[in-house]
């Protein structure tokens, strides 16, 4: 059995590795990834420039955040006020507003950036408590009209690759069903969470699978005490007995004061798999950070450090997971973030940049991209 268990884990290492590409890379295709949200919102930053930025840092992919309170404010086209029209596509009776989104995925591809849609936050017509965008959606099937209206316009098949020829296709093929459910501040529900994650999940992810059968659905991050939460998710399936699969990774976001530590939460998180007979399925890290925010950020500081500090645990952390990848069926780590504005605020994450958007409306480097760039370098090549 031993043996058989050693084939099946080499098999799966070269699995994710492309052909020719294991003695070139010590991690799989697409592990070093960067939350790209913060600064890069702002509608005057150059994102080709700023991609390309990232893109010789040694980024392969990022974690872009579609807010589907912003990407469907309105739920028929009859509901669109005459002044907005314009911006809207309507696509089976879903009208989504892709204006902004349009930039980003382009931007992206020209740069050869894979991208994870990270799909969250609920319009006021949809949600449960209405005005609040962290409620999840009275019927889940509208989150789920959502996540294929993304993958008309991203995927494989998207218009918008049809619309835009001269942008190098780049499907978005990864997509990330919300966003720390676990907690109220991000999923206001009254009860078990995970029943109402799992409950909005089982229709996203047959409609995704339907849409795109070669996609990755990601459920969404668990931070703090994962593991259970985990735990709680796979019993909340087998209790709403649904049928098949509801994710094809777990996302986690293993915060804590050491890289060693942040090892250990993922190994108790591939231990809570494997006894629910998941061994297959891989974790992917898709927030983890040190923020540099020592003597301004009250919060959270067990892992609040200086910007030396930052640069430090970046090398510590991806050597540790690249050490120990296999073992986890660790697929991806995203940094949580690629740019911050370090500056005015109480919250450490607001300091958890690579680089910092300074009062000027410039990017500039932090010691962390230093450190990034080199560990990426050492770990593909």
């Amino acid at each position: 059995m031993r043996r058989l268990l050693t084939i099946v884990a080499v098999l799966f290492g070269c699995a994710l590795l492309p052909s020719g590409a294991a003695s070139a890379r010590s991690v799989p295709p697409s592990f070093f990834g960067v939350m790209a949200n913060g600064p890069l919102d702002e509608p005057s930053i150059d994102l080709v420039a700023e991609d390309a930025v990232m893109r010789s840092a040694g980024v392969e992919t990022i974690r872009l955040p579609m807010q589907w309170s912003r990407l469907q404010p309105y739920r028929t086209a009859a509901d669109i006020r005459p002044a907005d029209a314009a911006r809207f596509t309507v696509a089976r009776g879903t009208p989504m507003d892709f204006t902004a989104m349009d930039v980003r995925i382009g931007a992206a591809a020209r740069n050869g950036l894979d991208v994870l849609g990270l799909i969250l936050e609920t319009p006021s017509w949809a949600a449960r408590d209405a005005g609040n965008v962290f409620s999840p959606p009275r019927d889940p099937a509208d989150y789920a009209r959502a996540v294929l209206a993304l993958i008309d316009r991203y995927g494989p098949k998207g218009s918008f690759w049809t619309a835009n020829p001269s942008i190098p296709k780049r499907p978005v093929r990864h997509w990330q069903l919300w966003n720390e459910p676990s907690l109220p501040r991000y999923f206001a529900v009254k009860g078990s969470w995970a029943t109402a994650y799992a409950q909005l999940l089982r229709p996203a992810y047959a409609t995704a699978k339907a849409a795109d059968p070669g996609s990755t659905v990601v459920s969404a991050g668990l931070p703090n005490f994962s593991w259970r939460d985990v735990d709680a998710l796979y019993r909340a399936k087998s209790i709403l007995k649904l049928r098949g699969r509801l994710f094809d990774a777990v996302a986690i976001h293993p915060f804590t004061g050491r890289p060693a530590d942040s090892v250990r939460i993922l190994r108790r998180v591939r231990a809570v798999m494997d006894r629910h007979r998941d061994r297959t399925t891989p974790i992917w890290v898709t927030e983890v950070s040190w923020p540099s925010g020592r003597g301004r950020a009250v919060s959270n500081q067990r892992w609040v450090t200086t910007q030396a500090g930052e640069a430090t645990k970046v090398r510590e952390v991806y050597t540790a997971y690249a050490a120990a990848w296999k073992s986890l069926r660790l697929a991806r780590a995203y940094w949580y973030a690629w740019a911050t504005l370090d500056r005015d605020s109480p919250n450490a994450f607001d300091y958890a940049g690579l680089r910092t958007y300074t009062r000027a409306g410039a990017f500039e480097d932090k010691p962390a991209i230093g450190a990034y760039r080199a560990i990426t370098r050492r770990l593909t090549r």
